[in-house]
């Protein structure tokens, strides 16, 4: 009696927790104000290295700490110049961070007839909306 006790007890949490009202759904809260989307655009065996990715770094010098490696779109600053060759970016946390201008592209650039605007998430992370851009 024990055992059926204790598996319907884990079937109810099972069911609850896999209800559709539980799933969190990451949706865009509010644009990334003073940011926009950039690309890493560097030679395939630069992209692929992953012992040794492009990083994003804590300050806009070459042997700065690195933070995290550098998202392939991430969000770029539009109010501060480039610094040193960095430019003020930031990780998924939010967290604000330089990477290179070396390997930077406009988004468009390197994704014809596509736009990307950072966004906070629903969950304060940070998360992209991509669309097609209109003629």
């Amino acid at each position: 009696m024990r055992f059926s006790h204790r598996a319907a007890i884990l079937a109810a949490i099972t069911c609850s927790i896999s209800h559709p009202a539980f799933a969190l759904h990451r949706t865009p809260v509010r644009a990334l104000d003073g940011y926009r989307c950039m690309a890493l655009d560097a030679p395939e065996r630069i992209m692929m290295d992953f012992r040794h990715p492009i990083p994003l770094q804590s300050e806009p010098r070459d042997d700065a700490p690195s933070i995290a490696p550098a998202l392939a779109v991430l969000p770029v600053a539009t109010d501060a110049p480039p610094t040193n060759g960095y430019v003020r970016s930031m990780t998924l946390a939010l967290r604000p961070g330089w990477v290179s201008t070396r390997w930077l592209k406009p988004y468009d650039a390197v994704h014809p007839g596509m736009t990307c605007t950072p966004y906070v998430m629903n969950d304060g992370k940070l998360g992209f909306v991509f669309g097609r851009a209109t003629q």
